[in-house]
């Protein structure tokens, strides 16, 4: 009766200890991510994410407007700039008659390709995304222990003006430090239920 209370109990035994732990969403296997998800390779030949590094680069010329950061032209404070300052990305897309997926994918690329490129993480194709915007999944893999962002939906929320790029990173940055691996999280799931 006691190990069910430890396993179905709310309560927790050090609540501060709790603040600090990465949240489980999910547990999966190789073979189930490997059939879920398809690698999308991200360097400076990807026809795609030249293209947002032009577009984005071209915004700060064409409006006049200074990048915050001037290496590499994708750093989230200079994504953030072009939505926000001057014109407005979303704004200066539309002149070229972007559609709004492209405008938002535009976003999604450049930021994508930071992350691979600063924090090694892989952006994927989800072939049977959960919702619509999360066709897209960037992850970060520490030995099993996975952070998984959707770079499409949040480039949307940063359009709209309900977030900003670098507070993410900010946020990945402090769960990065944090991220147990798979065989971190079974030893220390068997200590609280046996203890």
């Amino acid at each position: 009766m006691n190990f069910f209370k430890k396993l179905f109990s709310g309560k927790s035994h050090n609540q501060d200890e709790n603040k600090n732990r990465v949240p489980l969403k999910e547990v999966y296997t190789e073979d189930y991510h490997a059939k879920r998800y398809l690698e999308e390779k991200l360097d400076k030949s990807n026809e795609l994410v030249d293209g947002s590094l032009k577009m984005l680069k071209s915004y700060f010329i064409d409006t006049q407007t200074e990048e915050p950061i001037v290496e590499p032209i994708n750093h989230p404070k200079n994504i953030d700039a072009a939505v926000q300052e001057g014109m407005g990305f979303y704004r200066y897309c539309k002149l070229f008659e972007q559609e709004d997926k492209q405008i938002g994918l535009t976003l999604t690329m450049a930021f994508s390709f930071y992350m691979v490129e600063n924090f090694g993480f892989v952006l994927y194709k989800d072939k049977s995304p959960e919702y619509p915007l999360r066709f897209m999944t960037l992850q970060f893999n520490n030995d099993g222990g996975v952070i998984s962002l959707y770079p499409f939906e949040y480039s949307l929320k940063v359009l709209n003006g309900e977030a900003s790029f670098n507070e993410l990173v900010e946020k990945v940055k402090n769960n990065l430090q944090t991220i147990p691996t798979a065989s971190e999280f079974l030893d220390k799931l068997k200590e609280d239920l046996f203890n």
